[in-house]
């Protein structure tokens, strides 16, 4: 094993959104060993470069689902941002029609001054139905959003358009599958961007070319590293173009059934340092 690739949410950090002791040192085992870890996350570079200075880990990191790559001393690889007519053509359609949305920078998250009550409305409107959200649901995804740095509110979208920033992603998030169906059809023809999704009941539009398969490709050849020496562990559909190019993929053990089917082995649960058992499993292949 030469290489390891890990996204954070739903993988490397827990449900406290903490990186376990456990994980931390087989992270560090694997570098004392000369092999290179990556942190493959959708988060911002400026959010989750603060995540690993918190636990003190000193890694390549993907950002951005794949839009930007930085090196070790922060130093940028790589960057694909997004046409701002296009984001701004988005984030208009989804504020017009009510929807939870973010849209990610080199600097901040822009975020409707509403945004809090836009999840409101849904997750009441959805009482007594099939799809009602459970209140700790809630509380927990609004923890996860709200808990990100550089979120910025702003009275409608135009702000952040105005803003001299790079575009790198366009986040939507609905409680209600109809509703979120919906944006997903309407955007699913604008072929100059890559949807996918990070988390139950979201999507996220970014630069076409933006994929952590293909920013891991881009760190591989920098380092001289064939993929086949490489693992990429993850839990969810923006971790499977790297799971798809690597000699060794594997699913958190709290990963949909779909995603555990497509790789080599299944890990524990993100809760049960499922990073670090993957990492004791494989690091001297």
């Amino acid at each position: 094993m030469r290489l390891i690739a890990t996204d954070l949410d739903g993988t490397l950090l827990n449900e406290e959104h903490e990186v376990s002791k456990e994980n931390i040192k087989a992270i560090q085992r694997a570098q004392e060993q000369g092999i290179e870890v990556i942190v493959a996350t959708g988060r911002t570079y400026f959010d989750a470069v603060s995540i690993c200075k918190k636990f003190g880990l000193n890694t390549y990191l993907i950002s951005y689902n794949g839009a930007a790559i930085h090196d070790k001393i922060g130093q940028e690889i790589s960057s694909l941002t997004m046409g701002r007519d296009d984001v701004r053509y988005m984030v208009n359609w989804l504020e017009e029609r009510d929807y939870y949305y973010e849209v990610s920078t080199n600097k901040k998250i822009y975020i409707s001054f509403h945004a809090k009550e836009i999840l409101q409305r849904e997750a009441q409107r959805l009482k007594g139905t099939a799809f009602e959200v459970d209140s700790t649901y809630f509380e927990e995804i609004v923890e996860q959003i709200f808990s990100q740095s550089g979120m910025t509110p702003v009275k409608n979208y135009e702000e952040a358009m105005d803003a001299e920033e790079a575009l790198y992603k366009v986040f939507c998030f609905s409680f209600d599958d109809k509703k979120r169906q919906i944006a997903i059809e309407n955007f699913a023809g604008m072929k100059q961007f890559l949807m996918t999704s990070s988390m139950t009941n979201n999507f996220e539009l970014g630069n076409k070319d933006a994929s952590k398969g293909n920013a891991l490709k881009i760190v591989a050849d920098r380092l001289g590293i064939s993929l086949d020496k490489a693992m990429a562990i993850g839990d969810n559909y923006n971790d499977v173009s790297m799971m798809e190019i690597v000699g060794f993929s594997v699913a958190m053990g709290t990963a949909k059934e779909d995603i555990k089917k497509l790789c080599s082995f299944v890990t524990y649960g993100n809760d049960k340092h499922g990073v670090a058992h993957a990492i004791e499993k494989f690091m001297s292949i």
